[in-house]
């Protein structure tokens, strides 16, 4: 369950085929993203929020994209 969100400062890679989450940075700490294991897209009225479930080498991270805000967020499944 996801609890709590932070807004988190990330680095993006924009390919031909969309765009991912390489690095983000919270409190000064900068997580390196291993792997995506599942994205997927949530439209909320005329909100597109774009969800990355992530792995890295200080455990997993569910990345939040709001396109409407132009911000990134991040989560950890069961709380911080």
């Amino acid at each position: 369950m996801l609890t709590e969100k932070r807004q988190i400062k990330t680095i993006v890679y924009f390919g031909e085929s969309g765009f991912y989450p390489v690095r983000f940075s919270y409190d000064g700490i900068k997580i390196y993203i291993k792997s995506i294991t599942y994205l997927w897209m949530e439209k909320k009225g005329n909100r597109c929020v774009y969800y990355f479930s992530v792995v890295s080498s200080r455990g997993s991270y569910v990345l939040e994209y709001h396109e409407d805000l132009k911000k990134w967020f991040c989560s950890r499944p069961g709380g911080w």
